[in-house]
């Protein structure tokens, strides 16, 4: 048993001596890739509206630093980045970051809904539907949660086929004239 023991021994350290490395290391110190802070990023506009998305994304799951998330989203909204749109209606609904406003999250998500979201969608119709920040209307949150459908979302088809079940026949038909005439206009005005 020892043998075996001796052995194992051995081997781990014959292992691990490899990976220690020699005191002339060919590896790059950390330290010489590291900007200073005293380095200013270049300015907002130099960076495409996804790289401002990732830099929002990087602060609020990684450092998990919402202010500085907000800041990068709002930055990447106002180049019409649909994923920053759609963030910034979830950081404002649950006050991450920014000061919880359900009225300004329903805006965010609108913009990010109307532009084609589908997620977006499914967030809003919810809002509609309890009258979180909006008026409470299930007409337009059916209208919303079927567009998502449409977009082949499977939660805006469960959440529309749920809703259909408590809505009268006058007011589902309504609803699915809204969603038509919503698609026609959609289709209209991004031609």
């Amino acid at each position: 048993m020892s043998t075996v023991l001796r052995l194992w021994t051995i081997v781990l350290l014959s292992i691990l001596a490899g990976c220690i490395d020699p005191p002339k290391s060919p590896y790059v110190d950390v330290h010489d890739l590291v900007v200073p802070s005293s380095h200013p990023l270049p300015p907002a506009t130099a960076y495409s509206s996804e790289d401002l998305y990732q830099l929002g994304r990087r602060h609020e799951h990684f450092t998990l630093d919402w202010p500085e998330a907000v800041r990068w989203y709002r930055l990447a909204a106002q180049q019409r980045h649909l994923d920053a749109l759609y963030r910034l209606c979830v950081l404002t609904d649950r006050g991450l970051g920014t000061p919880q406003d359900f009225e300004e999250a329903a805006q965010w998500c609108r913009q990010a809904a109307e532009a084609g979201h589908a997620k977006a969608m499914v967030v809003l119709g919810r809002f509609f539907e309890q009258g979180h920040g909006v008026t409470k209307d299930h007409g337009q949150a059916y209208l919303w949660y079927n567009l998502a459908a449409a977009r082949g979302l499977e939660e805006g088809a469960r959440q529309r086929d749920r809703l259909a079940r408590q809505m009268t026949v006058t007011q589902l038909t309504n609803a699915q004239h809204q969603t038509k005439t919503w698609m026609k206009s959609n289709a209209a005005n991004s031609e």
